[in-house]
């Protein structure tokens, strides 16, 4: 990980807070289940609720923030695209 300064006059990419995500449960036989996850609190409520659930039905997931342009991929693993694409660190850490 590189961790470098920037121009804190630099706001051309700035946006509004993301309260709206996505949340994809893997189960161990490669089977999703996708929910919206709209208004929350911030990303860590998403978090403790994703860890919940995955945690209740023995998944992993992968996280993405919705935004206007897309979905940006957060944190998880997704088993259908290659394994360099995905993070390294699965969820929930258990």
């Amino acid at each position: 990980m590189d961790v470098e300064p920037v121009d804190p006059r630099d706001t051309e990419w700035e946006t509004e807070p993301t309260i709206d995500y996505r949340v994809i449960f893997w189960s161990g036989r490669g089977e999703a289940g996708e929910y919206d996850v709209l208004g929350a609190d911030d990303v860590h409520a998403v978090i403790a609720w994703a860890d919940a659930e995955a945690g209740s039905r023995g998944s992993t997931y992968a996280l993405y923030a919705k935004v206007r342009d897309g979905l940006v991929w957060l944190a998880g693993v997704d088993p259908t695209t290659t394994p360099r694409a995905n993070f390294a660190r699965r969820h929930p850490l258990g």
